[in-house]
């Protein structure tokens, strides 16, 4: 557990507690039994990750273009972890992660007890939450499962230059103290909310790679003791 420093609103220092966990993702860095894999329902791939010197990356195929990777072979692109540890309440997960063309890692934020088993020891998304990086910005995509088959919307985003090849820190908060739940959402020194009637009070975090190679640097979570 770690302390934070901040100043009160009477003006004086005071120690919030917040217990913090993450680290690297650098070789020999970070433990992947406290990770789930999890595929898409949308496809029956189930994608591993490239272990680099200081980050990890999606596998993707071999010998595939940067177009083909965002078009007919992008299922075959697909890497998602979700911590086996949920939490419940007020939180923030935050990934460092960039990616070589146009798109896209993300973070996942999923309801427990959502997923079902897949091949193996891995399992299938059902419901849950998409905040993914691109070129042209950032996107929160919620996914939904009904009558055998997953459906999708956008519900919110913003506009912004996001650079391939460049390091960005993503980070997804949530905030049950309002009348409806809010999801808020920075990078880059920009900050955007809104409303999520759906967001669930128990839920796992985790991140996915695809549609092209995604590297993934470091994450944290922080989780707020009061709820």
């Amino acid at each position: 557990m770690k302390e934070l420093a901040i100043i009160l609103a009477t003006g004086k220092l005071g120690i919030l507690t917040v217990p913090l966990t993450g680290g690297s993702f650098a070789g020999g860095g970070w433990t992947p039994e406290e990770w789930w894999a999890v595929r898409s329902p949308r496809w029956s791939h189930i994608g591993g990750w490239v272990q680099h010197a200081d980050h990890i990356a999606n596998e993707v195929p071999a010998g595939a273009t940067a177009e083909e990777m965002l078009g007919p072979r992008a299922p075959e692109c697909y890497s998602s972890l979700l911590l086996k540890k949920p939490v419940e309440g007020k939180s923030s997960f935050t990934i460092a992660a960039s990616f070589d063309h146009l798109m896209a890692p993300l973070i996942v934020l999923a309801p427990a007890g959502s997923m079902v088993p897949a091949e193996g020891e891995a399992l299938e998304y059902r419901e849950h939450f998409e905040i993914v990086l691109c070129n042209e910005g950032i996107n929160v995509w919620h996914h939904e499962y009904g009558n055998g088959a997953p459906r999708w919307h956008l519900a919110a985003g913003i506009t912004m230059e996001l650079r391939p090849k460049t390091i960005y820190e993503l980070e997804v908060s949530t905030d049950f103290s309002a009348s409806q739940p809010q999801m808020i959402v920075r990078c880059n020194g920009m900050e955007f909310r809104y409303s999520e009637p759906d967001l669930p009070e128990r839920y796992h975090w985790g991140f996915t790679g695809c549609e092209g190679v995604n590297r993934f640097y470091s994450w944290e979570l922080r989780r707020d003791e009061n709820k």
